[in-house]
């Protein structure tokens, strides 16, 4: 059997080489984007979105969907979850969270600048186009829910469903993205991955912060 420092350093790096590739596969990513004016990949999931599934339905669903993954939606339910929640840290680390992933989003957007699809434009967004800031920040900001569900919740019933639900969500709100014609589909996955390395890296400082002040309280009680 393996003792506990073990399996905390097994997690830790396994997690910190799926950060490494995620990192590395959006740099590449940014790489064709940045040098070919048009990918393969893009017209092909162009054309599943706007050719196979559309329909005034979809359209319906994901133009009420989308308004849920922008920056003041998110801003709305992590307000709602700092007022709700009895552990004040949590939504103190979900409404950071979100404006460092907001802020990184923008920079990157600044830096390879790059423009919106021109073809089917079912609502109109400003701005530049990768990386999709409502990917990045959806798997930002449910994924760091998912992870004090994980974490915090000990009902395992309530804790599978939420998993569930806001992975769901996350990957509907990549998707909505696509379809309503505002993004390339490698403007979204470049999100989701630079994004969960955002995450990532946030969860780490949050832990990190929590056994700092752990090890403190410990010390005063001695």
């Amino acid at each position: 059997m393996l003792d506990s420092a073990k399996k905390n350093n097994i997690k830790f790096c396994v997690n910190l080489s799926i950060v490494i590739i995620a990192l590395i596969s959006f740099f590449v990513l940014e790489f064709f984007v940045v040098h070919f004016d048009s990918l393969k990949i893009d017209d092909i999931f162009y054309t599943i979105f706007h050719d196979d599934i559309e329909s005034n339905f979809m359209t319906g669903f994901y133009k009420y969907f989308t308004h849920i993954g922008s920056f003041y939606g998110l801003i709305v339910i992590a307000l709602i979850l700092l007022i709700a929640l009895k552990n004040k840290k949590l939504g103190v680390a979900t409404i950071v969270n979100l404006i460092i992933v907001g802020i990184f989003n923008f920079v990157v957007k600044m830096i390879v600048r790059r423009p919106r699809p021109d073809g089917i434009n079912i609502i109109t967004e400003s701005g530049y186009s990768f990386p999709s800031g409502h990917a990045m920040m959806s798997i930002a900001f449910f994924g760091l829910l998912i992870y004090f569900s994980y974490k915090f919740i000990k009902n395992k019933g309530l804790k599978i469903f939420l998993i569930i639900l806001l992975s769901a969500i996350t990957f509907l709100l990549g998707a909505s993205r696509i379809y309503l014609g505002v993004h390339y589909f490698t403007d979204v996955l470049a999100g989701f991955l630079i994004g969960y390395v955002v995450l990532s890296f946030n969860i780490f400082l949050f832990n990190q912060l929590n056994c700092t002040k752990i090890k403190n309280s410990n010390k005063n009680i001695g």
